[in-house]
């Protein structure tokens, strides 16, 4: 499915305010790269534009073929590094099973790691259930395992896509 087709499937749903996620998730990144001391890199802010374009999945091949035919040439080696430096700053989260990339619209500290990611259109839903963390938290006390990453992808289909 083409970027195009499912920016306009996206446009449809009109109780989502893109702009608004859009405007939060860049006043974070500012703030983010001010307490933590750190410069905008060369490809942090169009690896960041791209993720914000929308609610989907971008792998670092993705990101680099899109900021290439834009007229600037890179590798996906830097933009790995630009994705790390956005990971590490909370504001890109990596979907494992997707082998991909997200922007976080969410505010404050996110450490949710919990997504609804549909399979048709590859839209994703970053989700907060407190029931999912406590359950997750208490299976591993109860099995004395050591959380490194709490991360839940849930695979189906979007209300768009149920509709289509």
């Amino acid at each position: 499915m083409s970027i195009d087709s499912i920016s306009e499937r996206q446009k449809l749903s009109s109780s989502h305010q893109h702009k608004h996620c859009v405007s939060k998730a860049k006043t974070r990144f500012v703030e983010r790269l001010r307490e933590m001391g750190k410069g905008v890199g060369r490809n942090d802010e169009p690896v960041l534009n791209l993720l914000l374009s929308n609610h989907q999945i971008f792998s670092a091949y993705d990101i680099a073929e899109k900021i290439s035919e834009m007229g600037r040439r890179v590798q996906p080696i830097q933009i790995y590094r630009s994705l790390e430096k956005l990971m590490a700053l909370g504001l890109v989260h990596r979907l494992s099973t997707r082998n991909g990339f997200i922007a976080c619209y969410e505010d404050g500290e996110c450490a949710t790691g919990q997504f609804l990611i549909c399979t048709e259109c590859e839209s994703v839903k970053e989700i907060d259930s407190q029931l999912i963390n406590r359950e997750i938290s208490d299976s591993a006390q109860e099995n004395s395992f050591s959380i490194a990453n709490k991360s839940v992808e849930v695979l189906g289909l979007c209300s768009n896509c149920q509709d289509a």
